[in-house]
């Protein structure tokens, strides 16, 4: 159980630049978005009951939390995103769990909730069928 190689494998690949440079714009809103959205298959896939759910969130939360007081926000404004980001990130469980198996229509609906400007919908909803398709987790790391 490697949850720093399971987070870091998670966050690379929601810093690819292609998702950037070709489907939405690059801004920390939808980077955290994208990193969510990411994060959701693992959590998806995972049991509750699994020791290691409650142990994997609150690691991702902290670091989260971290992050955001390294870049400069303040005690008011972390605990303000944080509830945020929070919130979103189980709207984004709901959503996401079995996305492959959704119509194309459902999926733009979805990508609409949380991103304003999409440059090419289908393609992201390509790249993101591909994303949760593949078994891209190493499962001793869970």
């Amino acid at each position: 159980m490697n949850i720093e190689k399971l987070y870091n494998k998670i966050l690379l690949n929601s810093r690819n630049s292609n998702i950037y440079k070709n489907h939405i714009i690059d801004d920390l809103n939808n980077k955290i978005l994208v990193f969510l959205i990411l994060l959701s298959k693992t959590f998806n896939n995972m049991s509750k009951n699994n020791n290691f759910y409650q142990v994997f969130f609150d690691y991702i939360f902290n670091r989260i939390e971290a992050d955001l007081r390294e870049i400069g926000y303040g005690d008011m404004s972390v605990n303000k995103k944080m509830k945020v980001i929070v919130t979103k990130f189980y709207s984004i469980l709901v959503d996401f769990k079995n996305f492959t198996d959704k119509s194309n229509n459902h999926k733009t609906d979805i990508l609409l909730k949380y991103f304003s400007d999409i440059k090419q919908k289908d393609q992201f909803i390509e790249f993101l069928d591909t994303y949760f398709a593949i078994d891209n987790v190493d499962h001793d790391d869970i």
